[in-house]
């Protein structure tokens, strides 16, 4: 996998065949692997219904944090339970209160992102 490039295979103005290297491969798995977990959010920061970075966090009457939207859609469903405690929730959309900590955490995040990617695409 490593080894592996993206390429784009087009013509040149002359209308030859040319080959535009994306993004260069990474020189070892080991790279690859540092690279990925220097981009990786922190757990706190992932929704723990949908395993993704969250935009809207909000915090249930269980105390854990989880994406407003996947948890109104979990007690549309019927659910009454705690996604991550299984415990018995007896309120569930009216007790939900925005995580402002989590949500400027994320955003940070987002914009460290969007900062290397286009740094990478500079580059190219």
């Amino acid at each position: 996998m490593a080894s592996k490039t993206k390429q784009k295979s087009g013509t040149s103005s002359d209308n030859t065949s040319s080959n535009e290297v994306f993004c260069p491969p990474f020189p070892t798995e080991e790279a690859l692997d540092a690279y990925l977990s220097s981009i990786a959010a922190s757990r706190e920061l992932i929704c723990p219904i949908t395993q993704e970075l969250m935009k809207d966090p909000v915090v249930a009457e269980d105390g854990h944090t989880y994406e407003r939207s996947s948890l109104i859609t979990w007690f549309n469903m019927g659910r009454t339970r705690s996604p991550v405690t299984n415990s018995f929730l007896t309120s569930t959309t009216d007790a939900l209160l925005p995580n402002l900590a989590v949500g400027s955490m994320a955003n940070v995040h987002r914009e460290k992102l969007a900062k290397e990617l286009l740094a990478i695409c500079q580059g190219v």
